[in-house]
């Protein structure tokens, strides 16, 4: 897969005061303990929320006829998740419910570079 620059913009959570939106690089598509499939990003800079660095985040599309494509390739509204500090995700492996903590919605888009 091909690193590809995103924007995500937060919806919620609505007590989230962070830069919004911020860049991500795409890591990799991640398959999920319910057969979904997640798109694992790293942040540009890390975010602070609840007095946690957060540097790696998930995102899945939110609506049921969206597949992971959409997050990857285009705009897509998601619900994203959180990697919980001292975890780092990979390509290649499936996920657990361990890894990833539900975190809120927003919209991903691909970043336009000029």
């Amino acid at each position: 897969m091909t690193l590809q620059r995103h924007v995500l913009e937060v919806y919620e959570p609505y007590e989230y005061t962070g830069p919004n939106p911020f860049l991500a690089d795409g890591i990799a598509v991640l398959h999920g303990p319910a057969r979904e499939s997640f798109y694992l990003l790293h942040l540009d800079e890390p975010l602070e929320f609840e007095q946690q660095a957060i540097e790696q985040l998930l995102v899945l599309p939110r609506y049921s006829g969206d597949k992971i494509d959409r997050a990857v390739s285009s705009t897509c509204t998601v619900n994203i998740a959180r990697v919980p500090p001292g975890h780092s995700l990979q390509d290649g492996r499936r996920l657990s419910y361990d890894d990833f903590l539900r975190w809120g919605v927003g919209k991903i888009t691909l970043h336009e570079q000029h």
